[in-house]
């Protein structure tokens, strides 16, 4: 299995860098060509954009992926893909033709400001569209066609982020020309993922198949809703306590705190399947516990450059308005592996708790708004990046806890949590280091090499002899 994880991840990890490396590295080309307002108002969108793909289509996608490894002949895996297909393919038309139809108070509702209306129906078309394509591309993971899922990612964040800047360029479009982008490749790499992965379709509809999707996914629809508040509710909070200038500058600070995802998705996106395509083998506790210590070697040194070096990444990737969000990136980096560590607390999963999940997503989304509500009017952006990385941290720890009672995994904490305060250490210490462009600039640089590679050094050593 653990062969296995690092083949997958390889590949996965490749398409992960590009999918949110490029969004980086686009960043410096986003932050000129659009004002902070604009950048605020394409996040707000964006996290409209989310919301709506977790919650139009049922999650039938988390039904179908419990219940397509699970099926014991191809007939009942055609069914299973093939329903969840057309199921989200009725969905998404029938919320493009709603949305359109009341444009105008969702873009007073969502934006606030009436001549973002044309923007937001273009994006209500994106939306949609994304949705069958994420449908398309995730069903290669379970068919566990990594190879064919990279290739996918690769052509839609290549087409997308290429047209949009094109059309920004050289049809002066602002924030709709993102959307534009994302069109042609949502429309390119669904095609392409439905190519390859078109065995597993037919023109079959299966209404007992579809109900016992939703049976499982339905539960964790309230779930999908906390998720998008936990992870979006900091940016919605400064909008509407401070200003769309400030969502624009905490954006790009996400968005650089971001880079700590990249090696996060790799094993994400080749973990839970072969959770589900394992979990009953006797040594695969143990063998989840070997790839948590090495997730941990991995991320922890990245967590810890991104804190030391947070204002030197602004410097490269943004322009001075956004120069502020520096303080936010090592909390924020934090905080977005947090959120995404449940995947080795499955117990829930594989005991189908979808209840107990939803319970616990609700209560950390509660804990987010309201630390936003009582840090941002004393903090600023500052405040809010705190209250994502404490309900973040909250559900890490809450998912620990309740899934051990179902699938106990033999995690070697006395090795793990030394490391974890080590790094910590480091990462507090970043917001003691001056650093500013003078004659002392070049050995304070070279100071934070060496904290860092020492550090790095030491916490791989001590997670390894002893693993």
């Amino acid at each position: 299995m653990i062969r296995q994880f690092f083949k997958d991840s390889f590949l996965y990890g490749i398409s992960s860098v590009v999918i949110q490396g490029i969004p980086i590295l686009v960043l410096p080309v986003y932050v000129r060509l659009l004002s902070a307002l604009e950048y605020g108002a394409l996040e707000i969108i964006t996290i409209f954009a989310a919301f709506v793909n977790l919650t139009v289509a049922l999650e039938i996608m988390q039904g179908f992926a419990r219940h397509y490894p699970d099926a014991r002949t191809e007939v009942e895996k055609h069914e299973y893909a093939s329903t969840a297909l057309w199921f989200t393919l009725a969905a998404y038309g029938l919320f493009a033709g709603v949305a359109l139809l009341f444009s105008r108070p969702l873009t007073a509702m969502i934006l606030h400001a009436a001549a973002w209306e044309n923007t937001l129906r273009v994006a209500i078309v994106t939306t949609g569209l994304n949705g069958v394509y994420l449908l398309l591309q995730n069903q290669l993971r379970w068919q566990m066609k990594p190879l064919a899922y990279v290739t996918a990612s690769m052509t839609y964040i290549g087409l997308s982020v290429s047209a949009g800047i094109f059309f920004i360029i050289f049809y002066q479009t602002g924030v709709a020309g993102v959307f534009y982008g994302q069109i042609i490749g949502a429309v390119v790499a669904g095609c392409c993922a439905w190519m390859m992965g078109r065995e597993s379709y037919d023109f079959i509809f299966s209404p007992a198949r579809c109900w016992e999707m939703l049976m499982f996914s339905l539960p964790l629809i309230p779930s999908s809703i906390s998720v998008i508040v936990a992870g979006y509710v900091d940016r919605i909070a400064i909008q509407n306590l401070m200003t769309m200038d400030d969502v624009g500058i905490y954006s790009a600070g996400f968005r650089v705190a971001s880079i700590a995802n990249i090696l996060m998705a790799g094993i994400y996106f080749s973990f839970t399947p072969l959770i589900y395509q394992n979990y009953r083998k006797e040594g695969t506790p143990k063998e989840l516990a070997n790839i948590f210590i090495y997730f941990l070697c991995g991320t922890l040194p990245v967590l810890m450059g991104l804190s030391l070096f947070s204002r030197e990444m602004l410097w490269l990737f943004t322009t001075p308005p956004y120069y502020g969000a520096w303080s936010i990136i090592p909390i924020l980096a934090v905080a977005s592996i947090c959120s995404k560590l449940y995947i080795f607390a499955p117990g829930l999963d594989i005991e189908k708790k979808t209840m107990m999940i939803a319970l616990i997503n609700i209560a950390a989304a509660v804990v987010n708004i309201t630390l936003n509500l009582l840090l941002i009017p004393h903090l600023g952006i500052l405040g809010s990046a705190l209250a994502t990385l404490i309900s973040a941290a909250l559900l890490f720890f809450s998912y620990m806890c309740a899934s051990r009672k179902f699938y106990p995994i033999p995690y070697r904490w006395g090795v793990i949590l030394p490391a974890c305060i080590a790094a910590a250490f480091v990462m507090l210490a970043a917001y003691f280091i001056p650093t500013e462009l003078n004659v002392d600039y070049f050995p304070m640089v070279v100071g934070k090499l060496l904290l860092f590679v020492g550090a790095s050094i030491w916490i791989i050593r001590s997670l390894l002899v002893r693993n």
